[in-house]
């Protein structure tokens, strides 16, 4: 997608080599997670692309979470495909709040850095940091 919103931050790389600053923060005056909490669109953008970027390896599992897991795409077919297996979608209330659950999926409104639900397995994606700012 070449939206603005994605594209300016590239323009940041040079900036992130000399100081280690998020190219999104220095881009947008603001971190990654609450520019997305207050833009509706890019919100879905972003929960678009984690549900199209997934692959999935288990065995012998009762339980996962999906810290980060967005709208729950990804736990959505998890729990389809292994109806044994407890499904958890951990991530910030803007995303999760009035998702509705199933029978062995359900969604946990919290933030990872301060507590991720017991589970046998965590599936956590990851991206560049130069992109994205965790602080």
């Amino acid at each position: 997608m070449l939206d603005p919103i994605f594209t300016k931050p590239w323009h940041f790389l040079s900036a992130w080599f000399q100081n280690d600053d998020p190219t999104f923060h220095t881009a947008h005056a603001r971190p990654f997670w609450d520019y997305a909490a207050h833009e509706p669109q890019l919100n879905n953008f972003f929960n678009e692309a984690m549900s199209s970027d997934a692959r999935l390896v288990t065995s012998g599992l009762n339980s996962l979470v999906d810290v980060a897991g967005g709208t729950g795409t990804l736990a959505k077919a998890i729990a389809n495909a292994f109806p044994h297996l407890k499904c958890t979608v951990l991530d910030l209330p803007h995303v999760v709040t009035g998702l509705q659950g199933s029978k062995n999926l359900n969604y946990f409104a919290g933030d990872m850095f301060e507590a991720i639900p017991p589970a046998d397995a965590i599936l956590l994606k990851v991206y560049p940091k130069f992109l994205l700012s965790v602080t």
